[in-house]
């Protein structure tokens, strides 16, 4: 990946996840965006991504043995 393209995803991933940018900084991504498609796809899969967690978070609860599994392996690491 070229590293005008890794500093962009890294700055559109960062508006995803709610930190603020200079509105000069939404114009230059938004037209790497539009310029790059490999960037551009990345970027929509991500954002997808997000809407499939955010719709599903709280729906669905993790069954106490997965818990305890989770818990287990992350006092090992």
């Amino acid at each position: 990946m070229k590293e005008g393209c890794r500093r962009t995803l890294e700055r559109a991933y960062l508006i995803l996840d709610g930190e603020e940018i200079t509105s000069a900084e939404r114009v230059t991504i938004q037209e790497h965006l539009e310029a790059c498609e490999p960037c551009f796809e990345r970027y929509g899969l991500e954002v997808e991504v997000k809407r499939v967690i955010a719709r599903l978070r709280g729906c669905t609860t993790c069954p106490d043995e997965l818990k305890a599994k989770i818990t287990t392996l992350l006092d090992q690491a």
